[in-house]
């Protein structure tokens, strides 16, 4: 009877000292600070942004945006263009249009805006019928996305 009352007095003295350390632990952590909705939804554009995905605002999205704000060069399967360099649009052919429209054509929606900045740092003028064609889509994708928000 002696050692179980010792064993009850040990657990007692060893549980109290667990509580003990836990609250001074829990005292010391500064407080936590409840996330507000906006801070959320910054933190989670911070993160789309970072991985490349939308950001959501779309009237200042870079990934839509047709300002070419990078100095790197990326081609959309149409190396062949880079024959078009610092030509006027109104001096294309029949043929050299249809060449353009080849390529806009076969890309997806969301690749239009990428492409018109790639022509743009490779100094590439489309012609006016297909920059207008380009422009449309671009336009629509972004009214498709701001309803869609």
């Amino acid at each position: 009877m002696k050692q179980i009352a010792l064993v009850v007095i040990f657990f007692s003295i060893f549980f109290s000292y667990l509580f003990y350390v836990h609250n001074r632990k829990k005292k010391a952590l500064p407080p936590v600070k409840e996330e507000t909705e906006e801070e959320r939804k910054e933190r989670i554009r911070q993160e789309k942004i970072a991985s490349g995905e939308c950001c959501g605002q779309h009237a200042v999205c870079e990934r839509d945006s047709l300002v070419n704000t990078k100095l790197k060069v990326v081609y959309y399967d149409d190396e062949e263009l880079d024959a078009f360099a610092d030509r006027e649009p109104s001096s294309y052919t029949d043929e050299e249009i249809s060449q353009f429209q080849n390529v806009l054509y076969t890309m997806k929606d969301f690749d239009v805006a990428g492409w018109l900045k790639s022509l743009q740092s490779r100094n590439i003028q489309l012609p006016d019928v297909v920059r207008e064609e380009a422009l449309m889509i671009v336009s629509e994708r972004r009214s498709n996305a701001g309803a869609a928000v």
